[in-house]
C-alpha cells in the first residue's frame, strides 16, 4: 500500500485535499502514520470568514486528536477506500 503526503490544491470552488492525485471530499476516511502508528482519520472542512479550513479527526484509542497541521504527515487509503 503506498503512502504519500496530503496535498492541498486550488480550485474553482476553493481548496480541496488530494491524495495520490485523487481528491478528497469531507467525510472521507483515510489512515495516518502518527509516531510509528497507523490509525483511522476523517477528513473535515469547515468556513471561516470565507476561508476554507481542512482538518484531520484522527481516531486513537486514547480518544479523538483533532490535526490542522499535516503537512508532514504520511497518509494512505484505507483498505476499503482503494
Amino acid at each position: 500500500m503506498m503512502t504519500e503526503l496530503l496535498e492541498i490544491r486550488s480550485e474553482s470552488g476553493g481548496t480541496r485535499l488530494y491524495l495520490m492525485n485523487k481528491p478528497i471530499h469531507a467525510g472521507d476516511c483515510l489512515q495516518v502514520l502518527v509516531d510509528t502508528n497507523w490509525y483511522d482519520a476523517r477528513c473535515e472542512c469547515d468556513r471561516e470568514a470565507g476561508k476554507q479550513c481542512w482538518y484531520l479527526i484522527v481516531f486513537k484509542p486514547e480518544g479523538e486528536e483533532i490535526l490542522e497541521d499535516f503537512s508532514t504527515l504520511l497518509c494512505r487509503f484505507g483498505s476499503n477506500n482503494g
